[in-house]
């Protein structure tokens, strides 16, 4: 089975999977990704500076989080590195 190949059973098998959910199952788990998410974004800055405090981390990540809501907010994406205004309306 080519690399591709086996992508491709894995992701059909989690949209079987997810389908089967319940919704409660389903905001469970949506929950629980928004927590892995906030792990691995506090340990991504926790790793890049590494003598701040739990604090400043924190508030970094709020600072993060801002700024992500206000591109969204604006309907701005960046695409290849590029900022460009989301044609949609």
């Amino acid at each position: 089975m080519t690399q591709n190949a086996m992508q491709h059973a894995v992701r059909q098998t989690k949209i079987e999977r997810a389908r089967r959910m319940t919704l409660d199952e389903r905001l469970a788990a949506g929950a629980q990704l928004y927590a892995q998410q906030c792990e691995l974004v506090a340990d991504l800055i926790a790793g890049l500076h590494p003598d701040w405090t739990t604090d400043q981390v924190r508030d970094e990540m709020k600072r993060r989080w801002k700024v992500a809501r206000e591109r969204d907010a604006k309907r701005l994406y960046r695409a290849g590195g590029v900022e460009m205004q989301d044609e949609r309306s």
